[in-house]
């Protein structure tokens, strides 16, 4: 009997033996992706795009998710409750809420922005949170940041005309975003021409002169790393007037990564998945009978110049040699991994490091101002203002972006507003880049524990480039400096929100740092400098 025919006559024996089995739906297979339709000839009779995706839910698709996410499981044994996840996690959604505070103000470009307001709140509960922790000698160090470029108002709006399908009105996508270095100001409009990924072979033969360019890029697997890269740089210089980037990704996120695509203070945008599906859709539609669909692209910045705070704080050790752990403490939008999930775990240990005994080095806990605007830096400030401390520093540990949940594709689930099939959670973390400048094999050996024995998600080869916080410490090559960091799916956008770190992964982070911080400040400076080691033979007790 083949398969098929054994599964229905193990059906028909259910339904005659007793009452009928009710089968769960069963969905589509990996149907290909086609345009929702209207029920109006406006636009193509195009489904129009949606509202920005919602921050606080997520691009996931979350109705069918049953199973947890991976548990924080450790080596049996009291454990400190300051490294409890869910602790941390409250701490998390106390940091994201100064950045909800700031999109409630109705900031465009919203979030813990460095020169802002929530910036200001989100450090002075950091300076107040690690007194109450127990470290005496907490400061808020302003510095002068000058030249911080800020989009304040942005839009995309495609122009509406009977051309496009009678009752046509403009349309403004939702989640458009203003990209470029700033300040960007101005306003253009013209017609939209589709310019593929804008490789050489997408726009060898295409006039974009005095045209908006609309390519795609696929962030693979986040912004930080799109493919294809720095584009926009090659679709300006062919003489577009303004671009529209559109982003492959889930939902309709907005998005910031200021100028990494390479549009410089020219009028360059990104939309999200949503939009962006919509706007190639639309634009193959026209084609079809012979139009152009018109956009106006617009843009307001401003530029900032004032004193912006780092919080340092310092617990003595045995020895006047240091420990430098280091937190930034701003973020584009949400920024729940990026960093508050950093900076969380940051004062996590600060608090179960004034519970226990004095280690041999002093440790220097540094909540940065950050890194993501121009002209505000706060580790450099730190380096300037703390040479003694760098002088006398053996290790930097950076905590940035330790607790993201990775997420995936389904192989099933299709949908035909967007990309592709729909996106869910993973049940373990997004795994990160493992970097030590000296590849010092004790340090090393530090991080091979922390995948095996805590549960870290890493990749298998050691960096020595340390991107992120510590490009501030990048020329000083001579102090010991590690990380663990990534830039998953919702990296810089409007996605990284308190849903995507699970107190699950910010246990795991908490625990291994804290592990790692003992270890290496108790450590010889030839092991942290790289003498030869021999590797930890078990697990340690968790801490």
């Amino acid at each position: 009997m083949s398969a098929v025919a054994g599964l229905l006559a193990l059906t028909m024996v259910g339904a005659m033996a007793g009452p009928a089995i009710v089968q769960p739906a069963v969905r589509p297979f990996m149907r290909g992706v086609a345009p929702a339709r209207s029920d109006t000839p406006a636009w193509f009779n195009l489904r129009l795009p949606g509202p920005e995706t919602d921050p606080e839910k997520g691009p996931l698709e979350a109705a069918d998710a049953r199973l947890p996410a991976r548990p924080a499981v450790f080596a049996p044994g009291p454990m400190d409750p300051t490294l409890d996840g869910a602790a941390i996690h409250r701490d998390v959604a106390t940091i994201v809420g100064f950045s909800h505070e700031s999109r409630a103000a109705g900031d465009y470009l919203w979030g813990r922005v460095t020169g802002r307001p929530a910036y200001d709140r989100t450090i002075a509960w950091t300076a107040e949170e690690l007194r109450r922790a127990g470290l005496v000698d907490v400061r808020r160090e302003p510095f002068r940041a000058t030249g911080i470029n800020l989009p304040v108002r942005g839009e995309v709006r495609l122009l509406g005309a009977e051309a496009m399908g009678q009752g046509s009105r403009d349309i403004v996508l939702a989640s458009a975003m203003v990209g470029g270095d700033g300040p960007v100001v101005g306003v253009v409009t013209a017609p939209l021409v589709y310019a593929g990924q804008g490789l050489d072979a997408d726009l060898a033969g295409r006039d974009l002169k005095g045209k908006i360019a609309v390519i795609i890029a696929t962030p693979d697997p986040s912004l930080y790393a799109a493919v294809p890269s720095n584009r926009l740089t090659a679709v300006m210089d062919a003489g577009a007037v303004g671009a529209i980037e559109i982003l492959a990704q889930p939902g309709n996120l907005k998005s910031f990564d200021r100028d990494r695509h390479g549009c410089g203070r020219r009028l360059c945008f990104t939309v999200g998945g949503e939009d962006g599906f919509f706007v190639q859709t639309l634009l193959g539609e026209a084609a079809k009978v012979g139009k152009t669909v018109t956009a106006t692209l617009s843009a307001t910045s401003e530029t900032l110049d004032r004193d912006v705070p780092n919080v340092v704080a310092t617990l003595p050790g045995r020895t006047n040699r240091t420990v430098i752990i280091v937190a930034h403490a701003d973020g584009w939008f949400g920024g729940a991994d990026d960093n508050a999930s950093g900076l969380a775990v940051m004062i996590g240990l600060a608090r179960h490091f004034a519970r226990q005994p004095k280690l041999e080095r002093t440790l220097v806990f540094v909540a940065s101002a950050g890194h993501h605007s121009a002209g505000a830096n706060g580790v450099r400030a730190f380096r300037a203002m703390h040479a003694d401390d760098v002088a006398r520093a053996d290790l930097i540990v950076n905590i940035e972006h330790p607790a993201q949940s990775a997420m995936m594709r389904t192989y099933v689930e299709r949908r035909n507003d967007n990309f592709g099939s729909a996106m869910v959670a993973a049940s373990g973390d997004l795994p990160k880049q493992i970097a030590v400048n000296n590849r010092a094999p004790f340090l090393i050996d530090l991080w091979r524990q922390g995948i095996t024995c805590f549960g870290l998600e890493g990749q298998r080869f050691v960096d020595q480039a340390l991107p992120g916080d510590l490009n501030g410490f990048s020329d000083l090559t001579s102090v010991p400096q590690t990380q663990m960091i990534a830039s998953g799916g919702v990296y810089h956008t409007s996605g990284d929100d308190l849903y995507s770190v699970p107190p699950a992964a910010l246990e795991r982070a908490a625990r291994f740092h804290a592990y790692l911080v003992e270890m290496a400040t108790n450590a010889t400076p030839e092991a942290l400098r790289g003498a030869s080691v021999t590797p930890a033979r078990s697990c340690p007790p968790t801490p």
